[in-house]
């Protein structure tokens, strides 16, 4: 019996760290929608990448040396580094082609296809609360956003493309994260950023100043770092994919509270009744896990 609380705790404790590193993510989101006003989502991507691979390297010479860069995985590392830098990139040009709502519409399908990937190449069994969870998650996320998809252009593809890339990209985690450095996960996705988002900026000439927005990028980076940060050791540590892959939508609810007190976009009714949905999956997934842990035991 002891070690019930010890499972319900550890339980908690990853669920905890992930709905903290996609509420992190909805703040980037809003800084970064600051910085737009002044400066292209290449430069602000770019700016932003090269502060955290700058921390995050020191970050591992300080805690393994030299040592800390080495890894088994290398060509894993690469995968990952490239997935998360066509994240980016995609989810940049999909803003920028289609409504944010149509975006949405798309991207959020990614913890269906993680789902399904999870089953497929890792062999997980997913119970079927979980499947609920996820679907119920998701029709509240088309009800709070409305997509119209009335705008029929190549951004649509490029918000597939997000959604492919972040289900992937969580298999990887799952893959080789208990048996990677940590740190070493998150430089290769900031590797990736740089490599595919800054020859971008750089070609596309513009006055910018970034040493008078130092404290808009230095707020960016470090809420991007504790995202990336919380996201990559929760799915490493996670005891399934699909125990956690309903709480990405999170974001969604953190995208709307932001929208309002920052962007004085008011909710409308559908935006109450989607969020009543999305907060409603996951009180139930967390019921239901806990309710698991029981029965295990």
């Amino acid at each position: 019996m002891s070690a019930l609380p010890t499972l319900k705790g550890e339980s908690l404790k990853i669920i905890a760290i992930l709905i903290l590193g996609w509420t992190v993510f909805s703040f980037t989101d809003a800084s970064s929608k600051h910085l737009t006003q002044s400066y292209s989502a290449s430069h602000i991507i770019s700016i932003t990448a090269i502060l955290n691979l700058t921390l995050v390297t020191l970050w591992i010479l300080l805690k393994k040396g030299i040592n800390g860069f080495k890894s088994k995985n290398w060509k894993w590392l690469i995968s990952r580094a490239i997935f998360t830098g066509l994240i980016s990139y995609s989810a940049v040009n999909a803003f920028a082609l289609i409504p944010i709502a149509d975006v949405y519409g798309i991207a959020f399908t990614a913890p269906f296809l993680t789902v399904i990937l999870a089953v497929i190449l890792l062999k997980e069994h997913v119970h079927w609360h979980r499947w609920l969870a996820v679907i119920v998650g998701f029709i509240g996320v088309i009800i709070l956003v409305g997509p119209q998809f009335e705008t029929l252009n190549i951004g649509i593809l490029f918000a597939v493309i997000a959604a492919c890339c972040i289900a992937v990209n969580t298999i990887v985690i799952r893959m080789i994260g208990k048996n990677e450095y940590t740190p070493l996960l998150i430089l290769y996705g900031f590797i990736g950023m740089i490599a595919i988002n800054l020859p971008i900026a750089v070609n596309d000439i513009m006055t910018i100043s970034p040493l008078h927005d130092i404290g808009f990028f230095l707020l960016n980076a470090l809420l991007l770092l504790t995202g990336v940060t919380c996201t990559t050791y929760g799915l490493s540590k996670a005891k399934s994919v699909s125990s956690v892959a309903p709480f990405i939508y999170v974001q969604v609810i953190w995208g709307v509270i932001l929208g309002y007190l920052l962007f004085d976009d008011i909710p409308t009714y559908a935006t109450i009744s989607g969020l009543t949905i999305v907060v409603g999956a996951g009180l139930y997934m967390i019921y239901r896990e806990q309710d698991l842990n029981k029965v295990k035991n």
